[in-house]
């Protein structure tokens, strides 16, 4: 059996009613009230059809107090399909509301999200600044490490050769001989220096150093005089007298900087303070060797000679 019309808003309001689920929010006064009105208009449709029930068993009578209930009835409904509307616009209202929170509490979700993302990436940042600094820290300390170390080199390096000079100098104050000129008829320079080198050959050291001094002293800007000081300073090695080595060797290096006996006579010089005990000084001039002739088989035995010497 089909709805009675005016029954309609009542069965929708319920319908309505019944579909919020547990999120609908709490009803209102007006909204109980409109609840009660359906209930009584249900009651009244009741009460009518038990009196046309009535109407109709007694005939014609009573037909105009049936028309005023039904009118009565028509403006209950009226009112109630009002207050439904009413409560539907409500509810539209609150749904939008909380559709617009949902959707502002996942736009905050999102923002939360990139607020975190930032932040683990300034997080990562301070990290990589922070190890930066601790590098550049690290780096500083080891600069100055080096330069403490490198001002003790320096220190050093000038005591070297404060005490090279003032042996150098007690040496030549303690030379126990004075050139000797050579002989005037002698042939030529070469013939002398040749002589000199097979004197040395032969170690036959003492004519060979009487040799070598007379030929720097008549010939003293000869070609071959470089290498008729430095057969001094062999000499002198080879015979064990360190001191008169450095001496002559460092005449060598001195008086002839540019010639090609410079790096020998001054890596043999180091040898030479080498085996005096003079470690220091030793160094010194092996590095000089190194700095000044780094292309020279002389400069690769002064690193060798060093590494034994640390």
């Amino acid at each position: 059996m089909p709805l009675p019309k005016y029954l309609l808003p009542s069965f929708l309001l319920a319908l309505l009613l019944s579909g919020c689920g547990p999120g609908f929010p709490i009803m209102t006064a007006e909204q109980e009230t409109l609840i009660k009105n359906v209930d009584r208009l249900v009651a009244e449709n009741e009460t009518i059809k038990a009196k046309v029930s009535s109407l109709e068993s007694r005939g014609g009578g009573g037909i105009s107090e049936l028309k005023q209930e039904v009118e009565d009835v028509k403006r209950s409904v009226a009112e109630a399909n009002s207050s439904l509307e009413k409560l539907r616009n409500e509810f539209s209202f609150v749904q939008g509301g909380v559709e617009e929170e949902g959707h502002k509490r996942d736009e905050l979700k999102e923002a939360a999200k990139s607020v975190s993302a930032s932040l683990s990436a300034i997080g990562e940042r301070v990290a990589l600044i922070e190890g930066a600094i601790k590098g550049a820290q690290n780096d500083l300390g080891s600069v100055r490490n080096a330069l403490v170390a490198e001002e003790k080199s320096v220190s050093e390096v000038k005591e070297a050769v404060a005490s090279l000079d003032k042996r150098l100098a007690s040496l030549e104050k303690a030379q126990r001989s004075e050139p000797v000129p050579a002989s005037k008829d002698a042939p030529d320079p070469e013939a002398v220096y040749l002589k000199g080198y097979k004197e040395t050959v032969n170690k036959d050291y003492t004519d060979a150093t009487e040799t070598f001094r007379g030929f720097l002293a008549s010939y003293p800007d000869h070609k071959l005089a470089p290498n008729a000081q430095y057969w001094l300073g062999e000499i002198y090695y080879a015979k064990g007298d360190w001191e008169m080595a450095i001496i002559e060797f460092d005449k060598v290096v001195k008086n002839y900087p540019d010639g090609e006996k410079a790096a020998a006579s001054m890596l043999k010089e180091g040898f030479a303070f080498e085996k005096l005990g003079s470690k220091k000084e030793a160094r010194f001039l092996l590095k000089e060797v190194i700095e000044r002739f780094p292309k020279t088989s002389e400069a690769q035995l002064a690193k060798k000679r060093l590494e034994s010497l640390k």
